[in-house]
């Protein structure tokens, strides 16, 4: 009889959950540019009460690229790069403009690129949510919260997109700006945390989005910190630590507000990273280091460029070029000059030129991609006492030595911050199963009981789970590309994990031996 009911009870729980119905909310704090370990009771005591009342993802990664609106997007969708067709912070789209790369994030070249293809090809999870008739809600300080939900047609203000003080609908703002003033101006990050934009956002969330009687079913706060001030004084720095502790006041700010309103209890809450940090060693001017060789390569033109052209695009730990009109040999030229480089880390290409990875290898193989990806070199070094190890070569003019970066594929930059806590989730677990933040978007579908679309990339981290015991298995592998040139041999490794079909980055880097070694 108590098993028939016991039954009966799991039956009708699942069968509610399946319809969506009465789920409890989920709320998404991204902390841009987080470290795992960074995550210390002196900085951020919120965070690690949370994560000691839930589960903290050891293991957790970044889709490559490395960056923030690539990893922004594999959050919001649950697909990797090569699928969102976003594979770059900035990227060469001539559908948009041929003359000049785009940021991904920018609101006409969404709205642009919208009307031209698709600007991102799949839905977001706010999309998906909304077309099951539930209320979703993103602020962001930052532009990556419009990659998000940058549907500008047919939205009300009961489900807005808020990012960097603009809102859609348009009309959303003029209640924002009625209650909180407009948001105010980004400070220098060489000298000060972004503490005000961050705590408009935080309360753009808290005290107007979450004033109704009920939550959205999904809620996502994208903070700036501490990536703002990392890349402005480097990570571990006082001010980048100041920073941490800034994003974790927002964060008690998020919690306090759940607990007044006696919803915290049912709310399930996942703080996550976009990418990890490392401190620049030094910087190079790739695209002015290659022109030298006598390519024809620019970073924007007068006239639409030619076939043989390369268009190039430095994204600190990166860089990418795009062949126009995809001559071979040109990009094989290309690659072999970067292979006898110092600077070069992983190398990879549209066609696996010999001596490379494939994008498919890293998940970027998406038809707008770039024909050759070259993230850059790095070490463990530490950067000075008392700060943490992980230095890169960074392609960013604008950044210099001693201040952060990220976009490569250093162990530091592709390891970030999952913890996740609420009733939905084990408590005091430490989960060692790989994990990336494109299981992220199908982890919080399941928690509303909304099916996962088929073919998603990402993962429903069942092993988090109140009440589950599972272990997921992994595989561990090491792939590696060599190719002899100017006497040398070029090696480069890829260090990857697998769980359940899915592959996980952990690292790669490069280096040259003469050859025969």
């Amino acid at each position: 009889m108590r098993k028939s009911i016991a039954l009966g009870a799991a039956y009708l729980f699942l069968t509610v959950l399946s319809r969506g119905a009465a789920a409890d909310p989920v709320v998404i704090v991204v902390m841009d540019g987080l470290r795992p370990d960074s995550v210390v009771e002196a900085d951020m005591p919120n965070l690690v009460t949370l994560a000691k009342a839930g589960t903290f993802f050891a293991n957790h990664h970044p889709v490559y690229a490395s960056s923030t609106e690539v990893n922004g997007t594999a959050l919001a969708t649950g697909m990797r790069p090569g699928r969102t067709g976003v594979t770059g912070n900035v990227e060469y789209r001539p559908d948009v403009d041929p003359l000049f790369p785009v940021a991904m994030e920018d609101e006409w070249a969404a709205w642009t690129g919208d009307r031209a293809s698709r600007w991102i090809s799949v839905q977001t999870l706010p999309q998906i949510l909304r077309a099951q008739g539930l209320r979703t809600a993103v602020a962001g300080t930052k532009g990556v919260a419009l990659l998000w939900d940058r549907d500008w047609a047919n939205r009300t203000v009961e489900s807005p997109t808020v990012y960097g003080g603009a809102s859609i609908p348009g009309a959303f703002k003029d209640r924002l700006v009625a209650e909180l003033g407009p948001i105010p101006p980004a400070p220098d990050r060489r000298f000060f945390v972004n503490t005000r934009q961050d705590r408009w956002t935080t309360e753009a969330l808290t005290k107007v989005i979450w004033s109704g009687a009920d939550l959205p079913a999904l809620s996502v706060l994208w903070l700036s910190e501490p990536d703002y001030s990392q890349h402005g004084t480097g990570p571990g720095s006082p001010q980048s630590r100041a920073a941490l502790r800034n994003s974790d006041t927002n964060l008690g700010l998020v919690l306090a507000a759940l607990e007044a309103s006696g919803r915290r209890a049912r709310t399930n809450i996942m703080v996550v990273s976009d990418h990890g940090f490392s401190t620049i060693a030094q910087t190079v001017d790739v695209l002015t280091d290659v022109s030298r060789q006598g390519f024809p390569v620019g970073s924007g033109f007068r006239d639409k460029p030619q076939n043989g052209t390369i268009v190039g695009v430095t994204l600190g730990g990166l860089a990418t070029f795009y062949v126009v009109g995809k001559d071979p040999a040109v990009t094989e030229r290309l690659v072999r000059y970067l292979q006898t480089t110092a600077y070069a880390g992983v190398l990879m290409t549209r066609d696996k030129i010999a001596g490379t990875f494939s994008l498919a290898d890293v998940g970027l193989d998406g038809p707008n991609a770039p024909d050759v990806v070259m993230a850059m070199r790095w070490t463990s070094d530490i950067p000075a006492e008392g700060l943490p190890p992980g230095l890169l070569v960074n392609t960013s003019t604008s950044y210099n030595p001693r201040q952060g970066m990220h976009g490569s594929l250093s162990r530091y930059d592709m390891s970030n911050t999952l913890i996740a806590a609420g009733p939905a989730f084990r408590a005091g677990f430490r989960s060692e199963t790989p994990s990336a933040n494109s299981d992220v978007a199908p982890t919080a579908l399941r928690l509303l009981g909304i099916p996962v679309p088929a073919g998603i990339d990402g993962r429903v981290l069942e092993e988090a789970f109140a009440g589950s015991t599972a272990t997921p298995p992994v595989e561990n592998e090491t792939l590696d590309a060599s190719f002899v040139v100017a006497g040398r041999t070029w090696q480069q490794y890829l260090k990857i994990s697998r769980v359940a079909g899915r592959t996980y980055y952990l690292e790669g880097n490069a280096g040259a031996a003469p050859a025969g070694k």
